[in-house]
């Protein structure tokens, strides 16, 4: 039987109600009784008047530094400043009008996911806030036993743009179990595969989105840069820098997603920094003496070859080990076999903000898929955007962009000399449509692009474009 102190299991909300009077609502709050009951709760919650300074705050969020007087009556900006909570995220996403955010524990690196609750006393007059802070896994355990579609979501939810084949999306969804174990998952593959997406969706589907996802794209930070960006810096760290400090990448995502997109850009001198925060998740601003704890999840992207790299010693091994841990390849879009669906996708996605549907005419939509589209899906996503704007209700081969139509001819399959085609054996048919191949192909080689050929040929460019296309399919 529990002791007399002890309380089972329990969950504290706010509901809609008549209004609370302050002299009264502030007796409750400072009773002997109220202070029982808030103790028992296990995890943060503090409590301000309408000037938002503290009126109480419980055993669990009294977590002062060393020598910090009693939190009561301080302002709560002064008790983020004095207590062993690094509040400075949430109060500004507060500030901007939000009402969750999240608050990480300075000494330890643990996280605590907070939300703000406003009590009226008077007819739209704000009088009290609560602030309730739970740990992630109690709020991933309340989510996992929720019966919400949210919580059910596998890898064909995924967005147009992350439409795969079952195969793919397999390996998606074992990702996601993977991130949840909080092991490092790192998205092989080309430059515009969706390698961004997938980290999102990642975020997304297994996490919260309250929780902060981070994108970091490690080519586009300069060398000298790197670690004051990454790690941030106290302040007077070194000429120029904030004379209040500055917040790395690495703090910024803490409780929630760090995205290290372009991996391989990483400066070689810095890899050793980062593998400590990934070996045991601290990291140490530039200027500063003393460690941090970070909790945050970490995917890595590359579509550079990291093996390639370790064997010139521009990407240390141990590292790789550490990131690496699931790697996943993104297949380019020209080896999919689900083209057609993912065209379709974007078509029907298009059609929201254009306000009509856009459809394709059939020459048009087979110069489409017979695109190699070395730019993956952010060049096919930019090329239906491209139409929605210049087409009509159907889209034309015309309509395409003459940059899309020049295309050179391919020597190894321009086809042989006329005078071996003359001599060879085959039927008028067969042999006329290898004369036109040979034709056509040389004229785009020779004008540069189709619609060129199409109009030295004296045919129109659907014609040409259906004929080169023909036997792909």
């Amino acid at each position: 039987m529990a002791g007399a102190t002890e309380l089972p299991p329990f969950s504290v909300g706010l509901r809609g109600g008549p209004n609370v009077g302050a002299e009264e609502f502030e007796a409750v709050l400072l009773s002997a009784q109220f202070r029982l009951f808030i103790d028992a709760i296990a995890e943060p919650v503090i409590v301000t008047d309408a000037a938002d300074t503290v009126v109480v705050v419980n055993q669990a969020g009294d977590r002062r530094e060393s020598g910090a007087e009693s939190f009561r009556h301080l302002p709560l900006t002064a008790y983020a400043r004095q207590c062993d909570l690094d509040m400075d995220d949430f109060l500004a996403a507060i500030g901007r009008g939000h009402s969750q955010g999240v608050v990480r524990v300075k000494t330890t690196g643990k996280v605590f996911f907070a939300v703000r609750r406003v009590v009226l006393t008077g007819p739209g007059v704000s009088g009290y806030s609560l602030y309730m802070l739970r740990s992630p896994d109690v709020a991933d355990q309340g989510k996992r036993s929720a019966p919400s579609r949210a919580g059910t979501r596998n890898a064909s939810d995924l967005p147009d743009d992350l439409l795969f084949p079952p195969g793919l999306s397999r390996w998606i969804e074992r990702a996601k179990i993977a991130y949840l174990r909080s092991i490092r998952v790192l998205l092989l593959g080309e430059s515009g595969v969706g390698k961004t997406a997938i980290a999102k969706h990642l975020h997304n589907i297994a996490g919260e989105k309250v929780r902060p996802f981070v994108h970091v794209n490690c080519g586009s930070i300069p060398e000298s840069l790197f670690e004051s960006e990454m790690f941030g810096y106290e302040r007077g760290a070194f000429t120029g820098a904030l004379q209040s400090g500055k917040r790395g990448y690495i703090e910024s995502a803490a409780g929630g997603t760090l995205f290290l997109d372009e991996i391989g850009e990483i400066p070689i001198a810095s890899q050793a920094k980062l593998l400590k925060f990934l070996e045991d998740g601290s990291i140490q601003p530039v200027g500063s003496a003393v460690s941090k704890k970070i909790e945050a999840r970490v995917i890595g992207a590359t579509n550079r070859d990291l093996h390639q790299m370790m064997a010139m010693g521009t990407f240390r091994k141990d590292l790789y080990f550490r990131i690496a841990t699931f790697p996943l390849s993104i297949p380019p879009l020209r080896e999919r076999d689900d083209r057609e669906a993912i065209l379709q996708q974007l078509l029907q996605k298009v059609a929201s903000a254009r306000g009509a549907q856009l459809k394709l005419s059939a020459e048009c939509r087979s110069a489409i898929l017979a695109h190699s589209f070395p730019g993956n899906l952010r060049e096919m996503r930019s090329l239906v955007e491209y139409l929605s704007i210049v087409a009509g209700e159907i889209a034309e081969i015309d309509d395409l962009p003459e940059p899309f139509l020049s295309v050179r001819a391919d020597p190894v399959t321009a086809g042989p000399p006329v005078s071996d085609l003359i001599k060879s054996e085959g039927t008028l048919k067969d042999l006329t449509k290898a004369f036109e191949d040979i034709i056509i192909q040389q004229s785009i080689q020779k004008y540069g692009s189709k619609r060129e050929a199409a109009r030295r040929l004296g045919v129109d460019i659907a014609t040409l474009v259906r004929k080169t296309t023909r036997d792909r399919g």
